[in-house]
């Protein structure tokens, strides 16, 4: 490709990028919103959080692999129109009262789309972006999503309380569709590559290459002490973030504009975390900072165990932000330099697909405990789970990964 074709594709790649998040963050509210107006549970509104990362925890074992040999156009293009399809269809169930357990199918299915939409992405924009380009596309990339998670509740709030589920659902489809127009706009190159054979192959290789990732991560102290704490951490924050919208609205689903201010807290704290972490990083021991970041969300989540006012869950939600930057970034980049390229991949997937499986389990757990016991019990059980992730931290060998893996010494 010459340069101007890729400065082309470098741009729609943004504006698709752009379109389909701004309607992911609306969506991400009307779903839990509609089923909290059908039920008045707790526990089925958290449900609504927890179903959408089921598909993460199986499909996202081989869905990389399908990226991978896959002709990436074609799958990016079929994921939204596929999204658009069933969020479309999610909105035209919202006019006839549909059934809680029709909004939950469509959720998990909905869920199945997203694991091979982001590695398809992410192996398109290599394709297409020159190599010297890289750097300014990834940093454009995170910026524009913790922007999106700052401002993206608000325009949530804004369109399910102004307009409703329904109407945030043909929003959310419509994103999709129009991010399908934009890539399917980029330059096509033939690479011999067909979907169905792709796939085929991605199952054929799913147990040889699971199992490489899996005695690779066991050998390496450092890969398997990371995979149990951010499995067990998945019970602590996740169980409240599945949570939020009963917590500040109650079961009547009547959404205050408060719940958009505790959104947008996480997402600048998040930012934050990502904009100061490289120079705590030059600055401090790997493994003090990660233990730091854990200690940070183990005092956050403590906060709302004296009082759930919406200042009180900003400042929770914008400190857990800003630890789970701060713990995420040396962490990857320590994980990079310490896995070999030819390995990297199956051990991103499965300390993925590992943790991802808690987080319906700890939204679910959430949900009971609110509903039985209340938000102080609620947050001050989370609290004492994230100490012992806090101690695990401590004796943890993280920034030392890599000791027993592959091609390094």
């Amino acid at each position: 490709m010459n340069e101007e074709a890729r400065r082309r594709d470098e741009s729609l790649l943004r504006a698709a990028f752009i379109v389909s998040s701004s309607g992911d963050w609306i969506f991400r509210f009307a779903l839990p919103v509609l089923v909290l107006q059908l039920t008045g549970s707790a526990i089925s509104t958290a449900l609504t959080y927890a179903v959408e990362f089921v598909p993460f925890v199986v499909i996202g074992l081989f869905s990389g692999v399908v990226a991978d040999r896959a002709d990436r156009r074609q799958l990016m293009i079929l994921c939204d129109v596929v999204s658009s399809v069933i969020v479309v269809g999610i909105g035209v169930l919202c006019l006839f009262e549909p059934s809680v357990a029709l909004i939950m199918t469509a959720a998990f299915l909905l869920g199945c789309v997203r694991p091979f939409s982001f590695p398809a992405f992410q192996g398109f924009l290599a394709e297409r972006v020159a190599k010297e380009r890289r750097p300014a596309m990834n940093a454009w990339v995170q910026g524009a999503d913790g922007t999106l998670s700052t401002l993206g509740p608000v325009a949530g709030v804004a369109v399910v309380t102004l307009l409703g589920p329904t109407a945030a659902s043909f929003a959310n489809g419509v994103s999709f569709a129009v991010s399908a127009a934009l890539i399917a706009s980029t330059a096509v190159v033939a690479t011999g590559r067909r979907l169905i054979p792709s796939i085929v192959k991605a199952c054929r290789s799913l147990k040889p290459d699971s199992v490489a990732a899996i005695q690779l991560i066991s050998r390496d102290r450092g890969l398997a002490w990371a995979t149990v704490l951010l499995t067990v951490s998945n019970f602590a924050f996740p169980a409240a973030a599945a949570n939020l919208i009963f917590i500040v609205a109650g079961p009547g689903g009547e959404i205050p504009v408060s719940l958009a201010v505790v959104s947008m807290a996480q997402g600048v704290g998040a930012v934050l975390g990502a904009t100061v972490a490289p120079t705590l990083m030059r600055r401090l021991d790997g493994d003090l900072l990660m233990w730091t970041a854990r200690a940070a969300m183990a005092a956050a989540l403590l906060l709302p165990a004296f009082s759930t006012d919406v200042w009180v869950l900003s400042a929770c939600w914008f400190l857990a932000g800003l630890a789970t930057s701060v713990f995420l970034v040396p962490w990857r980049t320590y994980r990079q330099g310490a896995v070999d390229g030819a390995f990297l991949g199956r051990v991103v997937g499965i300390q993925r697909a590992v943790p991802f499986a808690a987080i319906p389990f700890g939204a679910l757990m959430g949900g009971w405990l609110l509903t039985e016991f209340g938000a102080t019990t609620l947050f001050a059980v989370i609290t004492a789970i994230q100490c012992l992730v806090t101690l695990g931290t401590l004796y943890a060998p993280l920034s030392r990964a890599g000791s027993a893996s592959p091609g390094r010494s």
